[in-house]
């Protein structure tokens, strides 16, 4: 167990759905885009990982 009880939660959660769809992963990722579509908050974007126009750290002149 982890230190953080969201952490924990999501983990069972995320157990129990697995035991429930017979430890299928391809039900499981259908089962989360399903509930995608169906939720108000849209879904988040990965970050823009390029560097940025200062260096890969923001630095400058090192």
């Amino acid at each position: 167990m982890s230190l953080d009880p969201i952490v924990d939660e999501l983990h069972q959660q995320r157990a129990e759905k697995m035991e429930r769809l017979g430890f299928d992963f391809e039900s499981f990722f259908r089962d989360l885009k399903e509930q995608e579509k169906l939720s108000l908050v849209p879904p988040l974007s990965p970050p823009d990982l390029a560097p940025s126009a200062h260096g890969a750290h923001g630095c400058q002149g090192r």
